[in-house]
């Protein structure tokens, strides 16, 4: 099963990489073609005639995981540029009350850097690609039976300052265009546990569904 895991880790890496190398491909084709004088400097901000940074946008996107790591619940504040490429900040935490339904998965919450690639926002329905990478805590038990408090071991969520390890969630999500400043989507991913406190309640396949609310394709206009 870790083998497995290890290698579905490494194709999603794989895809990933492949889609941003082929972005960064186009866009240096681009700048050949366009481009009056090929000794200039090239820049992120400014490259020639064609500038590389033409739209931004921001969003957040609050969503659901549910699967092998048991039901999460999080967001993701994000920096769209081109409208093909976001990067931001994601949390995911077990659900509070999870522990009714699900009594045996492991209470824990992933922070994380999060990145997507989308070759084709503009479509209606078109696919995204993101990774997450951070760190997972987990509920240690010994921790929190030696703690003490009115409302039991799990008062205050004690289990936020236990156990941690690194994080990497690779995914594919296929998102719908509800509205111009509207996205719903749903996907997979695979989260991978590494370090010395990993263990095998932190890896998973999950599902997940959420809505992008903002702004995605905001043009700049650059002066000549």
């Amino acid at each position: 099963m870790k083998l497995y895991s290890i290698r579905l880790i490494i194709f999603c890496l794989s895809v990933f990489l492949s889609n941003a190398a082929l972005a960064q491909t186009t866009l240096s084709s681009q700048d050949r073609k366009e481009s009056k004088d090929a000794s200039e400097t090239k820049t992120l901000l400014k490259g020639g005639v064609s500038p590389k940074i033409k739209s931004f946008g921001l969003s957040f996107s609050p969503l659901v995981q549910f699967g092998q790591l048991g039901p999460q619940q999080g967001g993701i504040l994000a920096l769209h540029l081109n409208n093909k490429w976001e990067i931001g900040a994601g949390f995911l935490g077990s659900m509070r009350h999870r522990n009714e339904i699900y009594s045996n998965d492991l209470r824990q919450q992933f922070s994380a850097l999060s990145l997507a690639y989308t070759p084709n926002a503009n479509k209606l329905v078109h696919l995204s690609f993101p990774l997450m990478i951070g760190v997972i805590r987990y509920q240690d038990e010994m921790m929190l039976a030696s703690m003490p408090g009115p409302g039991g071991r799990y008062d205050n969520f004690y289990w936020r300052n236990g156990r941690n390890a690194f994080g990497l969630q690779p995914g594919i999500n296929a998102e719908l265009n509800v509205h111009k400043y509207i996205r719903l989507f749903a996907g997979a991913n695979y989260r991978l546990a590494i370090g010395k406190d990993e263990l095998p309640e932190l890896s998973g396949l999950s599902g997940q569904v959420g809505l992008k609310v903002g702004f995605f394709n905001h043009k700049i206009n650059h002066k000549k």
